[in-house]
């Protein structure tokens, strides 16, 4: 634990270098102190507002969005490996052999960001004191936001370790040191659904905009920082973990009025804009019946991002490919992980070489080919993980290395720009389908609307029973709208859309709502812990156990023969620096013994 605390006395004690300069909005382009110390600093709101511009910069770093990638998605059913025999660590994470020597068992970026947001939510009050200017509601909007960034690391880091070190306590001393026992997932998550709560009402639910900032504009900058919004979406995802469906429920519907308010508001501009009351309209915003199948891709994830639909992202904005030019903010794990544009060449701890390279837009993973052979099938019945044919969510997601399919590079998070054309099927085999930006630019999205609504979707059936009820079949009705909604906009042929062959058993609804989640969501660090919650779920670990073997090698060290080998080891340092902290017993061997897996 001291290895940790030390992370956070740094943090206190200096901004790196990284932090500089970050493209959150005109809020986020201010230039941090370099020393940030009691008796220099915490004098005025701007010193404040600058260490919240830290927090920011902080979690878009690449230690941190590299493990929302590899702890959210990299042991699922969606990814795979193809540059990485060599790099050790993400080698044997594929094959399920997890080390506490990975270094991907590092957990010190988010207990950095922890301690930013502990130290401004302990010192603000006391800014306020000395500035008048720094009024009481202005000082709960900072804690609310910071409270809520804090929770979000803590979110990653019990679902990625199951039991970690819970403190909201600020340190800034060597002699607030003290080792910490790890707290329970289900005590961290209560405590994280407390905390929210209880700021949830002070949060912004907008923040100031420009001219080309407003909601709905190309540009909504809104989305960039914590509002109540993505409190309401962080509440939705915790509640769904614990089970508390009518609050999942209560959420997703406040962020969906949300969003109709903001529609009334630029009802001008939305195409065939039927009122607020049309959530099918709503949720399309900018398609009209002459809506290109790639349009929602290219308004979501290409351009300059920020949709409409989007709640809390973090916008990058690198021009240049000088790996150490920290004028801009450039989006270095995306760009390892799933390929595109200049990375430069940089060894597995994020050192850069002095050369620079281009990747040819290929990441060390690639798809599983499982899901990659779907798109040699012409028909929708044959399809196994995608709707069919007429998904594009299959061919803007990925690009397939020739017609015959096979494997495919990820370019869902990378592509700047998307194109599906259409022949005799469509096809995302060409490379001018996908723009690839020669900066890494591209942003990286916690939450946005199709999650939230899926969230509620399984809300709503897991409220259900089997009884078939009126109650039951009112909610299983709701949550199939839910999900059609979400289908209708990427599956164009109507005989391939959900609604065609509606059902109201919830067994085979829960399966439809499982499948459409992930068809959404692929590559957006969702689906390994997906596939936690549903094995909480059901009670069975079913689904982990049928994720197929990674790299083509059948030699993992085991196959989740429990529920805690869902979940990754304790670093050996952690352990061995943190008296309170004992490892894993499935762990708790010298890793310098292990033979690794080939």
């Amino acid at each position: 634990m001291k290895k940790i605390y030390q992370i956070f006395i740094n943090g206190c004690l200096g901004l790196s270098l990284l932090a500089l300069t970050v493209s959150c909005g005109d809020f986020l382009d201010i230039t941090p102190r370099d020393l940030v110390t009691e008796d220099n600093f915490w004098d005025e709101k701007a010193d404040v507002d600058q260490m919240v511009t830290g927090c920011y910069t902080a979690l878009q770093t690449e230690g941190v969005i590299s493990r929302c990638i590899i702890w959210g998605d990299m042991r699922s059913d969606d990814i795979d490996g193809r540059n990485v025999n060599s790099i050790t660590d993400i080698y044997q994470a594929l094959l399920n052999n997890l080390l506490p020597s990975n270094v991907y068992t590092d957990w010190g970026a988010f207990y950095h960001v922890i301690n930013k947001c502990n130290t401004i939510i302990r010192m603000a009050p006391e800014v306020s004191a000395k500035d008048p200017s720094y009024r009481s509601s202005d000082v709960q909007a900072t804690i609310a936001e910071v409270t809520a960034l804090r929770s979000l690391c803590y979110w990653y880091l019990i679902r990625a370790f199951k039991d970690v070190p819970f403190s909201r306590k600020a340190i800034q001393q060597e002699d607030e040191v003290e080792s910490l026992a790890p707290t329970s997932f289900d005590v961290v998550l209560n405590e994280l659904i407390s905390d929210l709560e209880s700021v949830k009402p002070n949060a912004l639910e907008h923040f100031a905009t420009s001219s080309n900032d407003n909601v709905g504009k190309p540009i909504n900058r809104n989305c960039n920082r914590i509002t109540r919004n993505a409190i309401r979406a962080m509440l939705c995802d915790m509640y769904l973990w614990r089970g508390d469906y009518d609050k999942v429920i209560e959420n997703m519907n406040e962020i969906l009025e949300s969003k109709k308010k903001d529609a009334e508001k630029m009802s001008t501009q939305l195409k065939n804009f039927k009122g607020a009351n049309d959530l099918f309209n709503i949720y399309l915003y900018g398609m009209d019946s002459d809506a290109q199948p790639n349009d929602s891709y290219n308004a979501i994830f290409g351009n300059d991002g920020n949709s409409y639909e989007s709640i809390f992202e973090l916008a990058y904005n690198s021009t240049t490919v000088a790996a150490r030019d920290y004028s801009n903010t450039r989006s270095l794990a995306l760009g390892r992980l799933y390929g595109g544009g200049h990375t430069g060449k940089m060894d597995e701890l994020g050192n850069d070489a002095v050369a620079l390279d281009i990747n040819n837009g290929i990441g060390w993973f690639c798809v599983m080919g499982d899901i990659v052979n779907d798109g040699a099938q012409n028909n929708a019945s044959d399809w196994k993980t995608f709707r069919g044919p007429s998904d594009t969510r299959f061919f803007c997601s990925m690009q397939a290395a020739t017609d015959d399919y096979g494997e495919a590079s990820i370019r869902k998070g990378v592509a700047e720009t998307f194109l599906v054309s259409y022949s005799t099927k469509y096809v995302n085999y060409n490379a001018a389908n996908f723009s690839l930006p020669q900066y890494l630019n591209r942003n990286w999205i916690f939450y946005r609307l199709t999650d939230v609504m899926l969230m509620g979707a399984e809300a709503y059936i897991m409220k259900s029973s089997d009884e078939d009820t009126p109650e039951d079949q009112d909610n299983l009705k709701k949550a199939f709208d839910l999900i059609d909604i979400v289908n209708q906009r990427s599956v164009l042929k109507a005989n391939e859309q959900l609604h065609k062959s509606p059902s109201t058993n919830r067994a085979l609804l829960l399966r439809e709502l499982r499948r459409e989640r992930r068809c959404e969501l692929m590559f957006e660090g969702k689906r390994f812990f997906d596939i936690i919650r549903y094995c909480r779920q059901d009670n069975s670990l079913e689904l982990a156990q049928n994720i197929p073997d990674k790299c083509n090698s059948s030699k993992s060290s085991y196959k989740f023969s429990s529920y805690e080998h869902l979940f990754w080891p304790y670093n050996k340092n952690e352990v061995k620096s943190n008296t309170q902290l004992t490892q894993k017993s499935i762990y708790n061997k010298d890793s310098d013994t292990f033979e690794l897996n080939d």
